[in-house]
């Protein structure tokens, strides 16, 4: 068996030693759980692209507020860490215009299972499941907030699932590749909390490392998330879904080192409350995507006005 075919790690729900929940909870500084927190919700985003993956979704009204919220959620949170003069009060109107779509689904969290008007039971636990791994993916988001991983309430009683199933992986082999992205993020959320623990790199630093510690756990979320990855270019703009994978490997921030990139990506993380609220999700979304490449002088940067062509598809 080659290096590269053996198995990276042991497959299972994981040791004490690295329950996300005791890792979190075993750091005592706020922005260090904050910052373990954005690089976990960094991870699991391409989860959040399956709400409403299905036959019953609750609509784009909700979804893409769901998609564009947590996005920038974590949009701003990451860049505290590294820039300062970002707006106080900037990320907890993420969280609050967030809470509003989340509310909707919640309350109208479709059971597809029992609406099986098709006569497919595993097409509907197919689109039940995407539909529970994005929300899982959401609280993951939302854990910046609340700087801990709370498990769902659909959850409770269900043994064999964890918070950070993010990802909805059929097929034959689905239920190793669910438990290997479970083990890969466990794995990365102790890293970094260790990384902190022992002053070993500084939160700027942190924020600007690699998601992943091992090149193996990171080729496995590239093909896992390969999908998610060719949506989000298309639903978020080129530049967003650039900025998300650069995360991935660290560093660079929209090809440019952090300091070049300093007054784009803070005066996108400081634009006001109604430059996300003003309009629909899909011209939000076009018109944050702007801000990361387009000229800082044009009159409609970071305008509320802005809107989607619509010659370029959903």
């Amino acid at each position: 068996m080659s290096e590269f075919t053996k198995p990276i790690f042991r497959v299972g729900v994981g040791s004490s030693e690295t329950s996300p929940r005791i890792k979190l909870a075993s750091l005592s500084d706020l922005r260090a759980k904050r910052l373990v927190t954005v690089r976990a919700a960094l991870r699991a985003y391409p989860g959040v692209g399956d709400i409403g993956n299905g036959a019953w979704g609750l609509g784009s009204d909700t979804e893409l507020h769901i998609r564009l919220h947590s996005l920038r959620a974590i949009f701003v949170s990451w860049a505290e860490f590294l820039y300062d003069g970002i707006r106080q009060g900037a990320r907890e109107e993420a969280f609050d215009d967030l809470a509003i779509p989340l509310a909707r689904l919640d309350e109208g969290l479709p059971d597809f299972y029992s609406r099986n008007i098709m006569g497919s039971d595993y097409a509907c636990n197919s689109w039940q499941e995407a539909t529970h791994a994005a929300r899982r993916a959401v609280a993951l988001v939302e854990a910046i907030r609340t700087l801990e991983f709370r498990t769902q309430p659909f959850d409770e009683d269900t043994a064999y699932r964890d918070v950070l199933d993010t990802l909805s992986l059929q097929g034959p082999a689905g239920y190793d590749n669910t438990l290997r992205w479970r083990a890969a993020q466990r794995s990365a959320i102790a890293t970094d909390c260790d990384l902190l623990a022992s002053q070993s790199m500084t939160l700027p630093d942190l924020a600007l490392a690699p998601l992943w510690p091992d090149f193996r756990l990171a080729a496995l979320e590239t093909n896992l998330t390969l999908n998610e990855t060719a949506r989000d270019i298309r639903q978020l703009g080129s530049r967003l879904a650039t900025w998300l994978r650069e995360r991935k490997d660290g560093c660079l921030v929209l090809g440019t080192g952090p300091e070049e990139a300093a007054e784009r990506l803070s005066r996108t993380a400081n634009l006001p409350r109604y430059f996300w609220t003003a309009r629909e999700p899909k011209h939000t979304l076009y018109a944050f995507d702007y801000c990361l490449h387009g000229a800082l002088d044009n009159p409609h940067w970071g305008s509320e006005t802005s809107n989607r062509p619509s010659y370029l598809p959903d």
